[in-house]
């Protein structure tokens, strides 16, 4: 399992107009519709004749168009290749559920954003009920941002993006709300809800991202090995040898659950960093977040920031935070150990620790 040995260890904001999503779509002409009561044939380019799944649709459209999602539940996964706009008519209305469907292949999770060549955008959706996929060794992913292009964007915004009910061992097999590895596009996440996952976001060895204005809540803690885990909020990783840029959570609420906030580490070790520095590096900023993380777990910390190995670096700017977390747990825990280097700049935080 890959996000497993990674919890061992515990755990300028950029606004996009929408008129760019809107003008991209339109200037290749296209809108497909889709809906519970329509059909899949044709190309879902009449209102008055929609189809019945999004991947149909997805399928049909081309580069840029946007595909417009009634209000229902779609029992389905769905894969983006290519630059779309996938607007639901609202998180309270439409739902991709998830339930009991495996990845196929590598396209994994309920929602998979690959290599798409432009920019694409998700809002308005409830994204739920992720399968441990046999692609993850087991560990349900709701949304997998996996994009490899640096010149791409990704919006995901205005959702609800939920563990569910359908996973009988939520407990022990570390459920990811959105995971994105190696997505080298320029992502923003914006006022979306991730409730009920191990970790919220899992942001590992990405291009630049912006993580604004969302609510993660009700993390759960996970037992593996006899070890348990807490849950965390928000984790930047960077575990290879490169420079990871442009981290940014900015505007965020956690709360209902004991465990981390956001947590931002430098970590990689080619297992022989005294000889062969290690050199991996991260960067970004944590500003005017909020936490209320009870009940309190020995270990964890509103905010954490970390360099583990020599030859790592950890630039951050931690700003305007605000809120509680329960004894025993810490409000901002910040190390540098092993020969790791590390440049936090600190003011106006406002975390208070619970007794």
């Amino acid at each position: 399992m890959r996000r497993l040995c990674k919890v061992a260890i515990m755990g300028a904001a950029v606004t996009l107009a929408m008129p760019l999503f809107m003008g991209t779509a339109g200037a290749v002409g296209g809108t497909r519709y889709v809906a519970p009561t329509g059909t899949d044939t044709g190309a879902c380019t009449a209102h008055a004749h929609p189809c019945a799944t999004i991947s149909y649709a997805v399928g049909q459209a081309n580069a840029g168009n946007t595909v417009n999602v009634a209000a229902g539940t779609y029992h389905e996964t769905v894969a983006l290749t290519k630059p779309l706009v996938l607007k639901g008519a609202g998180a309270a209305t439409t739902t991709i559920d998830g339930n009991g469907i495996d990845s196929v292949g590598s396209e994994y999770g309920v929602l998979y954003v690959g290599a798409t060549g432009g920019t694409t955008a998700v809002s308005g959706f409830t994204i739920t009920n992720p399968y441990p996929d046999s692609y993850t060794g087991g560990e349900p992913e709701a949304v997998a941002l996996a994009d490899t292009n640096a010149s791409d964007t990704v919006n995901l915004h205005n959702n609800v993006i939920t563990e569910g009910s359908s996973d009988a061992n939520a407990s022990t097999d570390f459920p990811i709300g959105i995971d994105s590895f190696n997505n080298a596009a320029s992502t923003t996440i914006r006022s979306n809800t991730v409730d009920g996952f191990f970790q919220g976001m899992l942001l590992e060895d990405n291009g630049p991202a912006q993580v604004l204005s969302n609510t993660v809540q009700n993390g759960i803690s996970e037992t593996a090995d006899t070890t348990t885990y807490a849950a965390e909020g928000v984790f930047f990783l960077s575990d290879l040898a490169q420079s990871v840029t442009g981290q940014v959570a900015n505007g965020n609420t956690f709360r209902g659950y004991g465990g981390y906030g956001v947590i931002m580490e430098a970590g990689y070790n080619n297992g022989n960093c005294t000889d062969n520095p290690c050199n991996g590096s991260i960067s970004g900023s944590l500003a005017r977040n909020t936490f209320t993380l009870d009940p309190g777990v020995a270990g964890t910390s509103a905010i954490v920031l970390e360099a583990k190995f020599n030859g790592n670096d950890l630039t951050a700017t931690v700003a305007g935070n605000q809120g509680t977390v329960m004894a025993p747990s810490t409000a901002i825990s910040e190390s540098a150990t092993g020969g790791a280097t590390f440049h936090v700049t600190s003011s106006n935080n406002a975390i208070r620790v619970i007794h």
